[in-house]
């Protein structure tokens, strides 16, 4: 009898021996998939990281950590309903993981389950308040809400707690230029600059909020920084050519929208662009091969047409200008400068009937425009109907009583009606008010008309 108790004992005890073996042979095998599986992460092998994950946790199914780190390799493969399954179970085998509660609430927010989001991202800053993380997270879901304030709150939490967070500067300076406050805007993106130098997208938000407040010195050199940073960034290069172009150097901004367009050869505005400043420069045969190409890229837009006019009525091929004054009528029927520029290049071909019909048209948008009156009472004059030339000259002093020109004009109108006190009276006026104005050569053309009326 002692003999069988005595073998049921050594049987037993080898039997918890074997046991304890198999447990700690299991543990350091969890270990090795474990171990193995975040080596296949690293090397962005997922599939075997997660096959190494599943056999560990087959092994050991509450393993929190393993749930932690599948649950982000499933996040790299931007699989966050799975990634969130794994969070969920992490938190269930331990309720008081930051970690856990950030990594799901971020996860809702791949999904824009914004409410959970926020949920899961406060209960890990309840757990663990200097969790800069979470605030970041929270922070960027809060823009994505426009809840704006939150946000910057939330970027300020960052930035107390890792004073070194360029990335929280960065993305609050983006919400203050958005709010329009371009100085906490620029500090900040200055600020991104000191912590990262080479931070080519902060000199260029910086550059832009420059911009907008009108210091385009200061947004040329920011602007700059960051093509140097990055040759292929076109948009800086944009940028900095409307930046040359507010300060009339338009030379350089030529040359931006040059570079802008050897990048985007399919931008349309940036001939359009480059078009305006080439007639500021008097190219204007320059002008009309840009606004040709915009023509080509975007045929229904009737600005395209109508500054390309403008070009022929400068180089006096008029009726490639009327031409294009005329689609762009067709295309937008209530564009009143349209009509305004094709009555004056009628005009200029002595085509004086069409041009009056385009000063009428003009005149039914823009009522009150006196250089359009004394236009069409030019038209008028050109016809000798002197009456009705002299009723508009009056309707546009009426509009402008400095209009030295309508004065000038009515005043020879008079002169031809026979009507010399009312024309010594106007053209005597138009000579002051050209003087006042440094319109020398006016002054001049006006004392002469003086002189040929009172001789």
């Amino acid at each position: 009898m002692f003999r069988v108790t005595q073998v049921e004992q050594q049987s037993k005890a080898k039997s918890q021996n074997y046991d304890r073996e198999l447990t700690e042979f299991n543990r350091h095998l969890v270990v090795t998939y474990y171990q193995r599986g975040r080596t296949n992460l690293k090397l962005k092998d997922y599939a075997a990281a997660l096959r190494d994950f599943e056999a560990a946790l087959n092994l050991e199914p509450g393993n929190v950590k393993t749930y932690l780190i599948r649950g982000y390799t499933y996040g790299e493969l931007k699989d966050y309903e799975r990634e969130i399954a794994d969070y969920t179970k992490a938190i269930r085998l331990n309720p008081f993981l930051p970690r856990a509660y950030r990594s799901r609430g971020y996860a809702y927010g791949m999904l824009q389950k914004y409410d959970l989001a926020i949920a899961d991202l406060d209960r890990a800053i309840e757990l663990d308040p200097c969790y800069a993380q979470a605030y970041f997270n929270l922070a960027c879901i809060h823009r994505l809400l426009e809840k704006y304030h939150l946000a910057i709150a939330d970027f300020t939490q960052v930035i107390r707690l890792e004073p070194e967070n360029f990335k929280a500067y960065h993305h609050r300076g983006k919400i203050y230029q958005h709010l329009k406050s371009q100085d906490l805007a620029i500090d900040d993106f200055t600020q991104v600059i000191y912590l990262n130098p080479d931070h080519a997208q902060a000199y260029k938000h910086r550059g832009k909020a420059h911009f907008e407040l009108e210091n385009y010195h200061h947004a040329i050199i920011d602007y700059s920084q960051a093509i140097l940073l990055d040759p292929q960034d076109w948009q800086s290069i944009y940028h900095q050519g409307h930046a040359y172009r507010q300060l009339g150097d338009y030379s350089n901004a030529k040359a931006s929208y040059g570079e802008v367009i050897h990048l985007k050869p399919r931008l349309c505005s940036a001939y359009q662009d480059r078009g305006y400043v080439c007639g500021k420069l008097k190219d204007f045969q320059g002008a009309i091969a840009d606004y040709t190409q915009a023509t080509k890229c975007e045929p229904q837009n009737p600005d395209n047409y109508y500054h390309r006019a403008n070009a022929y009525n400068f180089r006096q091929q008029y009726q490639l200008a009327i031409a294009d004054y005329s689609q762009c009528i067709e295309l937008e029927p209530n564009y009143n400068q349209a009509y305004y520029n094709r009555g004056i290049t009628y005009s200029s071909v002595g085509e004086y009937r069409r041009a009056i019909d385009d000063y009428n048209l003009a005149l039914t948008a823009k009522s009150q425009s006196p250089t359009v009156y004394n236009n069409r009472g030019i038209a008028h004059q050109r016809l000798k109907k002197y009456r009705q030339a002299i009723a508009d000259y009056t309707q546009a002093i009426f509009f402008d009583p400095n209009y030295a020109d309508a004065y000038y004009n009515r005043g020879v109108a008079y002169y031809l009606v026979e009507n010399k006190p009312k024309s010594l009276k106007d053209l005597t006026l138009a000579r002051d008010l050209f003087q006042k104005q440094g319109k020398i050569l006016l002054v001049q053309q006006a004392l002469e008309a003086i002189k040929k009326i009172t001789n």
